[in-house]
């Protein structure tokens, strides 16, 4: 069913026959409606959808930094942010034995005319924090202090990212904290500013690394699925306040009084191992 707003002349939303009216970035537009959707489910076509797919899910999991990035770009060409970035960046996703890669590097999720700055290599420490620092591009004498500089930051393992809180190009420094479920996980950096006036400057690829959540002093240990099985399995044990021992009786089975340890001692023994 259909709806009037403003006379049988009016815009309409809703179908009406073989129309429907919709509203599309404030403006009321009109389809034709197709009864019958072609959907081939060819070898061929598969492949086409998942490359796609692979385009939408990463914009759509960049959308908080690609609505200021691509701000300006959109409006200039009459797009969506969301199709921005696909439409000048679907040549980095690719077809390779059966799945889809991406070139990450190669990325854009800012485009503009603002001043960027130069990003140092990240720095991950531990408890899944992450360390950027950056300079002023000497390039561009007349940048503001008071620009902000965004991190967008991507899990390749959890096809997950987020948009960083801004800081003031003058601070010279982001330190932020990742998600403690994303220890053990690749990530892929990307920065780019935005000036007073709203506008972008173009992103930056900072790098890539593993996060991390443990250290022993010299060496971080990155957090694989094994790892933090035994953790979570760990983090149980700590919570009872009774050490587990081998049997009621306290005996290991030859008649000899068996060792009692500690959920603390046995997380020592297993980071010694898996150093």
């Amino acid at each position: 069913m259909a709806k009037y707003y403003q006379g049988i002349n009016g815009a309409f939303h809703g179908k009406v026959g073989n129309v429907v009216g919709y509203m599309w970035k404030h403006s009321q537009c009109m389809r034709a409606y197709s009864e019958k959707v072609h959907y081939p489910n060819t070898e061929s076509q598969q492949r086409e959808r998942d490359w796609f797919v692979s385009m939408v899910r990463f914009a759509a999991q960049a959308r908080p930094a690609l609505l200021l990035g691509f701000k300006h770009k959109a409006f200039e060409t009459n797009m969506t942010e969301g199709n921005y970035f696909v439409t000048n960046n679907k040549r980095y996703f690719h077809h390779v034995d059966g799945g889809i890669e991406i070139d990450y590097d190669k990325l854009s999720i800012a485009e503009g005319p603002a001043a960027d700055v130069v990003f140092h290599t990240p720095v991950f420490r531990e408890h899944e924090t992450l360390n950027v620092e950056f300079d002023r591009n000497t390039l561009f004498s007349r940048a503001s202090g008071d620009d902000m500089v965004y991190l967008y930051i991507y899990s390749v393992d959890r096809c997950k990212g987020f948009l960083a809180a801004p800081v003031a190009r003058k601070t010279k420094n982001i330190n932020l904290q990742l998600p403690y479920d994303w220890a053990g996980s690749l990530v892929h950096i990307y920065g780019f500013v935005v000036d007073r006036e709203g506008r972008s400057s173009n992103s930056t690829y900072i790098g890539a690394g593993m996060v991390n959540h443990y250290n022993d002093g010299t060496t971080y240990i990155p957090l694989n699925k094994s790892w933090m099985d035994f953790v979570e399995v760990a983090n149980k044990v700590n919570s009872n306040d009774n050490p587990k021992v081998l049997d009621e009786d306290n005996v290991d089975g030859t008649g000899n009084e068996a060792a009692v340890v500690t959920p603390s001692e046995a997380l020592k023994v297993c980071i010694s191992v898996c150093i």
